[in-house]
């Protein structure tokens, strides 16, 4: 099977493995729409954890929130870019993905709803929070 070809339902994002106890939780998101990117959890210092389409999964990801853009990138697939803003609770992004067999780049957008992943609550996290005071970001 292709890395990125194969589009699975989104029902392996809810039983998400337990992230790691020594870094606060943030947040979690689940695609709504035909995404490589199925779902990503947030945590602070920083660090993010993602899961893929094709089942890989990147616990060593990294976020930054700018204010008005959040941004994931990945040490595992260095040419994928996340670049996503915060609309009414929910995160639309542009995704840039690269395809490893075929060594080309393909672009997506992707719309991505709030989630607890194993049960956890949806603490809001500190981007969305200011961003919902700020009407350039909810408009």
């Amino acid at each position: 099977m292709r890395r990125r070809e194969f589009i699975v339902g989104l029902g392996s994002a809810a039983a998400w493995p337990v992230v790691a106890r020594a870094q606060q939780f943030v947040g979690a998101w689940r695609a709504t729409n035909p995404c490589f990117l199925v779902a990503f959890i947030l945590m602070e210092g920083g660090r993010a954890q993602a899961t893929y389409v094709s089942g890989e999964r990147d616990d060593n990801a990294a976020w930054t929130w700018d204010g008005s853009t959040l941004r994931i990138t990945s040490a595992t697939f260095p040419l994928d870019r996340f670049t996503g803003h915060l609309k009414n609770d929910r995160v639309e992004a542009d995704y840039v993905w690269h395809d490893l067999e075929r060594d080309q780049l393909h672009g997506q957008t992707c719309v991505f709803e709030r989630f607890a992943p194993s049960g956890r609550g949806a603490a809001r996290s500190p981007f969305m929070k200011r961003a919902a005071n700020s009407r350039e970001v909810i408009e």
